[in-house]
């Protein structure tokens, strides 16, 4: 079409309801059509400066690189509305519905959103620096690469939205909604995030140096690489988060809840972690150079009933670099496709006897042997985890035995423990055989033992094994060799060499002793 340079709003608004459609190119700034009902028009490139389209109709139109601002669009309806490369700088678009709008590689600088719905917009590489997003509704939006820079988003909804790599630098997104967001790589120095929900966000690599996180939820969090340098995460909910990698130099994490976080490889140099909640958190191979902790809660419900208190900077990096307790069982065959699936579902019958013993192990498989590597939250558990991680195999007879008889000796009294450090003497070998005769005493009262000659016609579970255990402190423990181990091409009446009890009431006490007294977190034993 031709476009007349005088052409009127009353004009567009007459060819409008003739049918025509396409209006691109046209120039009509300064005019006023508030409340027109214009769906499906196309107005590319068109040049709307200071336009008044207060609650107008433009949804799924055709606004591409036109220009609108200073225009007023308050309450206006852009659902589904192309406005990829336009220009809004300073529009009002206060409770502006923009569902599923296009506005990617828009200038939205110093706009009005306040409430506005974007909720399934696209706005990559968007500029929208100084932009008021109070209180708007950015769900399952696209925002990769785009520009936040100083803007102001609180209390906005961003649930699930992708803002990876995005520029967020002094955003303030006090009390918004960010759970399960893609912030990979975004940048968020200075940005205040106080309140905000984080939860199951993915955060791997972002910049959140300087940034205020205190009160924020960060549960489920994923923080891997991420720099907080000098962030403040005073109180700050990271239960179950990945701080693999992670730099904290110089960060507040005190009353923080770290419980069963994940944190390796990171760097706490000069971070404060007075008061933080730690039961289950796995810690290990951290820098902790000038680290202030003067006590934590080990506690399982943050009740401060269970408190570990810090002497000096050498008690600090011991206790924030424990392995993770495990129990090994090295199987003398590899594992096939077969015996792996009866193998989990042995596990899975277990679990759901037991169900704390949820965690499936990590398999690692050669060419003549198997190892199930079990994680346990607490070195207390060890006992009980290796007796049911040994249950479908036939050798697991041998290690009840040890076991049992562990349990029921009187050698293991005070006076036996008495090489071992103080605090450790009461309770320490109880809590031990308690777990034990928990799990011994729930399986009793099951069916489950009629599942097991389903799986003794397999080969796997009637191998030899071996059973190992290690503590928070890198020392291991051999709970069980079948001396049958490694032997091949050997002829046997029965298929399976017979496995004799050992006599002893441990494999070996002392070594046992030893094992138990490198223990270091006695406070979290059940």
């Amino acid at each position: 079409m031709t476009v007349n340079s005088v052409l009127t709003p009353d004009a567009i608004l007459e060819r409008y309801a003739q049918g025509e459609r396409d209006f691109a190119h046209i120039a009509l700034n300064e005019c006023n059509l508030a409340g027109a009902q214009l769906p499906h028009i196309s107005l590319r490139q068109a040049s709307l400066n200071v336009v008044n389209l207060s609650t107008a109709n433009l949804s799924h139109s055709d606004l591409h690189r036109a220009s609108l601002n200073v225009s007023r669009l308050s309450g206006a309806n852009l659902s589904q509305t192309n406005l990829s490369h336009g220009q809004l700088n300073v529009a009002n678009l206060i409770r502006a519905v923009l569902v599923g709008a296009d506005l990617s590689d828009a200038s939205l600088v110093r706009a009005e959103l306040l409430r506005a719905d974007l909720s399934n917009a696209t706005l990559n590489r968007a500029n929208l620096s100084e932009a008021d997003l109070r209180e708007a509704r950015l769900r399952w939006s696209r925002l990769s690469h785009a520009n936040l820079s100083r803007c102001n988003l609180r209390k906005s909804n961003l649930l699930g939205a992708n803002l990876e790599s995005a520029q967020m630098y002094g955003a303030q997104l006090e009390e918004a909604v960010l759970s399960g967001a893609v912030l990979q790589r975004a940048e968020l120095r200075h940005a205040s995030l106080c309140k905000a929900d984080l939860s199951g966000a993915n955060l791997r690599g972002a910049n959140l140096r300087w940034a205020d996180l205190s009160g924020a939820n960060l549960r489920e969090a994923d923080l891997s690489h991420a720099k907080l340098s000098g962030a403040n995460l005073l109180g700050t909910q990271l239960e179950g988060a990945t701080l693999e990698g992670t730099t904290l130099v110089h960060t507040d994490l005190s009353q923080a809840n770290l419980q069963r976080v994940y944190c390796v490889g990171a760097d706490l140099s000069g971070a404060t972690l007075n008061g933080a909640l730690l039961y289950g958190a796995l810690c290990y191979d951290l820098t902790t150079k000038e680290t202030s902790c003067d006590w934590v809660d080990l506690s399982r419900n943050g009740d401060r009933s269970k408190i570990h208190e810090f002497e000096d900077a050498n008690a600090i990096h011991t206790f924030f670099n424990r392995r993770p307790p495990r129990v090994q069982i090295i199987v003398d065959v590899a594992l096939t496709q077969g015996a792996h699936a009866t193998l989990s579902r042995s596990y899975h019958r277990l679990s759901e006897i037991l169900t704390w013993f949820v965690r499936p192990p990590d398999i690692e498989i050669s060419h003549r042997r198997t190892v199930l590597t079990f994680t346990a939250d607490t070195e207390m558990a060890l006992m009980a985890i290796a007796y049911l991680a040994s249950w479908p195999f036939k050798d697991n007879k041998a290690v009840r035995t040890a076991l049992f008889e562990f349990a029921e000796s009187e050698r293991v009294t005070a006076e036996d423990n008495a090489g071992l450090s103080p605090g450790l003497n009461q309770g320490l070998s109880q809590g031990i055989v308690t777990q034990f005769k928990a799990a011994l005493t729930a399986l009793k009262a099951s069916d489950i033992e009629d599942y097991r000659q389903q799986l003794e016609q397999s080969s796997f579970f009637t191998a030899p094994i071996q059973v190992r255990l290690s503590n928070t402190a890198g020392q291991g423990l051999e709970l069980y060799h079948n001396p049958r181990f490694g032997v091949r091409n050997f002829p046997l009446a029965q298929g399976v060499f017979p496995v004799q009890p050992r006599q002893d009431p441990f494999p070996n006490l002392e070594d046992y002793r030893t094992f138990v007294a490198g223990f270091r977190d006695p406070a979290t034993a059940l």
